[in-house]
């Protein structure tokens, strides 16, 4: 037999605990949203049947536009942040010009500053040119800031495929910019999928942004829109409020579904490469 060593022993019983202490409040959310007031007064620990599934029928009315505006946000602002990070990522990688290190460790210093630093110059910005309570106002900093990372990430992508694909493409008359979509871009999907799924998450948990550009409601986002309503409408109504947690969940957990190939195999491959 083998001898079972103690450190294993005890390094598994602190990952069951610390997966106990991550799942545990997940299914209280679940389970909670399933049950009446007087239930989850009594019962808020574990799961009970029968399950009321009026808690869902009841948010869904005040709920369905923030998620309606939120993935309307993502997904406008995710394809011009992957267009625009491709692009550029793919131009510092495979062209030769002046000051182009120079320019790249530019992007990677902006990825040094946080972003609270330039919430009050981004308000003031937006608000001169009269962006405030629009959609624009939450989809131009997704098209502007997010391809510092972006590009960050895909350079090292680009710059990793063979130099022969690419002069393979050339005899056959590829121009750059065909180079770029042709042979570069099929090459990176992997990785383009993990962006795209952080973007929307980014995008999806997001609240400080909507709150203090947004005063009309019908633009709100779904973060921004779940704190105002659940402060407002639903503070002592906990199952309510369980329900709309788990409805405004929903979308990013069929998108992980259905993309989560490319977003582990981004995750992987870029390991390698960076």
């Amino acid at each position: 037999m083998r001898k079972v060593k103690i450190g294993q022993i005890i390094l598994h019983i602190v990952i069951w605990a610390l997966l106990f202490t991550m799942l545990y409040p997940l299914g209280m959310t679940i389970w909670n949203s399933f049950k009446s007031d007087l239930m989850f007064e009594y019962t808020r620990w574990y799961p009970t049947l029968p399950l009321r599934l009026r808690n869902y029928i009841t948010v869904w009315p005040n709920i369905y536009r923030y998620i309606l505006n939120t993935i309307l946000v993502a997904s406008l602002g995710t394809i011009g942040m992957l267009f625009i990070s491709s692009l550029s990522a793919f131009t510092f990688a495979r062209m030769r010009f002046l000051g182009r290190e120079v320019l790249f460790m530019a992007v990677i210093i902006v990825m040094m500053i946080p972003g609270v630093l330039t919430l009050v110059p981004s308000y003031m910005l937006y608000k001169s040119f009269g962006l405030l309570n629009s959609y624009l106002v939450l989809i131009i900093p997704i098209i502007v800031g997010g391809p510092v990372f972006g590009t960050f990430l895909l350079r090292a992508f680009f710059q990793a495929i063979p130099e022969d694909i690419f002069d393979a493409a050339k005899i056959d008359g590829c121009t750059d910019f065909q180079l770029y979509y042709k042979v570069g871009l099929p090459l990176c999907m992997p990785i383009l999928g993990t962006l795209t799924i952080m973007q929307v998450m980014g995008t999806w948990n997001d609240y400080i942004w909507p709150m203090i550009t947004i005063q009309n409601e019908k633009f709100l986002t779904i973060s921004a829109g779940l704190i105002l309503q659940f402060t407002k409408v639903y503070s002592n109504a906990y199952t309510l409020s369980f329900a709309g947690y788990m409805l405004a969940s929903l979308p990013l957990i069929f998108l992980f579904i259905f993309a989560n190939r490319y977003y582990i195999q981004g995750l992987t491959t870029s390991a390698l490469k960076l």
